[in-house]
């Protein structure tokens, strides 16, 4: 089955694995070289670790600009030129496990207070300081006055997700680190709870590598199905994510674009509870907010008068589809004027960050503006016409 995310929480998305696998991925891969990277002593304890824990994987552990851990296919002369299949096998034993996400922040907190007694030690010490790039980039530890002004930019919606953490953390006393790196890095195993998985966490995101995970017997076995030469940095897809959810949550923002982002305008209106419209990555817009706008924007006597020719539409199913092209023009056309304003502040916000030098809100702004720009090309297919 394909590896996916658990949507089951609010803030983190996590890796899940299915079923069970055949025993010949076993015979594809061999143990991880336990080599110095860099002069790195805290990497090569963790491959010797990983040895002594049985994790086996035809890739390399490397790194790039002091800060970048990867993982690359492996050059060593007895391989294939190409992998395209079998990547890693994890005995559960190798896993910090817990049945939810807030206990294995919990459980990683206290296994990295122990420090080297922790049987986990060498593992805990490559995972990324809070002081690192990777983790300092999430909007959870922005300055509040940062989260504030790129509030002005974008809707404020990284700003909801930002404070949602923080307010988790504190109402559940769970230390900031520990639950970042769960959010960012940990998996689902369906019954057996949610795992911090070594070498699985140091694999980067590509959307178009499939990827694909299944347990045998207490082994987390991982596939995928792109090819990768040798010395190549290999990659996984942690699944159909926005922008808002990859920054968030894992601190990047794709440099390709995202076939899977989208974006959110709140519509407002007086003596009425917002609308979140949420605008797909090809432009289209979504069916609930239509509807709940339709309901906002249509006389009741033209109501009845639908429910009275068709005695099979309820008062909510007959917002589901236009009620007329004249109430419909007006659904888009109001729509359509906070889109355009949703575009003049992610515009700012692109100036401010190139201005304050930050790269991954430009990228995350500029693919903003482009969906959001797709939502009014895609209203204006409808009504050529419209006005906003």
């Amino acid at each position: 089955m394909a590896l996916q995310h658990s949507h089951a929480f609010q803030a983190p998305a996590f890796l899940n694995f299915y079923g069970s696998s055949s025993r010949k991925c076993l015979r594809a891969i061999s143990s991880i070289r336990a080599t110095t990277v860099s002069n790195n002593g805290d990497l090569s304890s963790f491959k010797d670790w990983c040895i002594e824990k049985g994790i086996i994987t035809p890739l390399d552990l490397d790194l790039k600009n002091d800060d970048y851990r990867f993982m690359k296919y492996s050059k060593d002369n007895e391989r294939p030129e190409t992998i395209d299949g079998p990547i890693l096998r994890v005995p559960l034993k190798a896993c910090i496990v817990a049945e939810s996400p807030e206990a294995l922040a919990i459980r990683l907190a206290e296994e990295k207070r122990v420090g080297d007694e922790s049987e986990f030690a060498a593992y805990i010490n490559v995972l990324p300081k809070i002081t690192s790039d990777s983790l300092q980039s999430m909007p959870r530890f922005w300055s509040q006055d940062k989260l504030e002004k790129v509030s002005e930019f974008d809707g404020g919606y990284i700003y909801q997700k930002a404070m949602a953490s923080k307010q988790k953390c504190k109402e559940m006393n769970i230390d900031e680190w520990a639950l970042a790196c769960v959010n960012s890095r940990a998996n689902f195993l369906l019954d057996k709870g949610y795992a911090m998985t070594p070498v699985l966490d140091m694999l980067n995101h590509d959307f178009s590598s499939k990827t694909r995970g299944s347990i045998l017997e207490d082994e987390l076995f991982l596939s995928v199905d792109k090819k990768f030469e040798k010395g190549d940095e290999v990659f996984i897809s942690y699944g159909s994510f926005s922008n808002l959810e990859t920054l968030c949550e894992y601190g990047f923002v794709d440099s390709n674009q995202n076939p899977y982002n989208k974006e959110f305008v709140d519509v407002r209106m007086i003596r009425k509870e917002p609308v979140r419209v949420t605008i797909d990555n090809n432009g289209a817009l979504d069916s609930g907010s239509l509807a709940l706008l339709r309901s906002y924007l249509t006389p009741e006597s033209v109501v009845m008068e639908k429910l009275l020719m068709d005695d099979t539409l309820t008062q909510t199913a007959v917002f589901a589809k236009p009620i007329s092209d004249e109430i419909e023009e007006e659904v888009f056309s109001f729509i359509a004027s906070f889109v355009d304003g949703a575009i003049y502040e992610a515009k700012e916000g692109i100036n401010w960050a190139v201005d304050n030098n930050d790269d991954i809100l430009k990228r995350y702004l500029a693919a903003r503006v482009e969906v959001l720009m797709k939502g009014i090309e895609f209203m204006k297919n409808k009504f050529p016409d419209l006005i906003y």
